[in-house]
């Protein structure tokens, strides 16, 4: 069965968003943490995606010469909508699904082929974590402090206990901390 693992950056008091500046945007990444997430995305069975973030990608990476538009480009791509009918004909590989999002969810773990990624998307990425449809936390933590902004987190009905897996350091500021869902 595979796993959904969601890439988020955030800034330091916990926002994936903001009028000020976005948290994904603010810090140049640097050749490492690039090579570092490249070698994880060009992994994925797929990328999912709700229609605002898919949206943006799709008028983006069919056309882009970045180092990330190969495997933004070739790996499946699943939007969640309720009202996009169809996907867009120049981003191939991609289907949008309607249905609840568990049962989407829980039909997209037991296909075949590698762990399936949520690459941004605060709304979705907030959904799944309420429903605990999220098997590992990527957080790409920035050295930067918004003090507003819209937070990853704010559909939780209740807290949650995580376990880190993982920290790495990168010479940007930027620390990535890998966390999985206490059972």
């Amino acid at each position: 069965m595979r796993d959904v693992v969601l890439y988020m950056s955030m800034s330091l008091d916990g926002f994936v968003g903001s009028d000020r500046e976005h948290p994904g945007m603010a810090i140049p990444e640097g050749p490492e943490l690039r090579q570092w997430k490249l070698d994880r995305i060009g992994k994925a069975g797929a990328h999912l995606m709700g229609r605002v973030t898919y949206q943006e990608m799709a008028s983006f990476w069919p056309t882009s010469d970045d180092p990330y538009a190969r495997p933004m480009n070739d790996i499946p791509k699943i939007v969640f909508s309720k009202s996009l009918s169809d996907a867009d004909a120049s981003w191939p590989d991609t289907r949008v699904a309607r249905g609840d999002l568990a049962t989407e969810i829980a039909a997209i773990k037991a296909e075949p082929g590698p762990d399936v990624i949520v690459w941004g998307g605060r709304r979705l990425a907030g959904a799944l974590a309420a429903a605990d449809l999220i098997d590992e936390y990527r957080l790409l933590v920035q050295p930067l402090i918004l003090g507003q902004g819209e937070s990853l987190f704010d559909q939780l009905p209740e807290s949650r206990h995580v376990s880190l897996v993982e920290t790495t350091p990168f010479p940007s500021g930027v620390v990535v901390q890998v966390y999985r869902p206490q059972p």
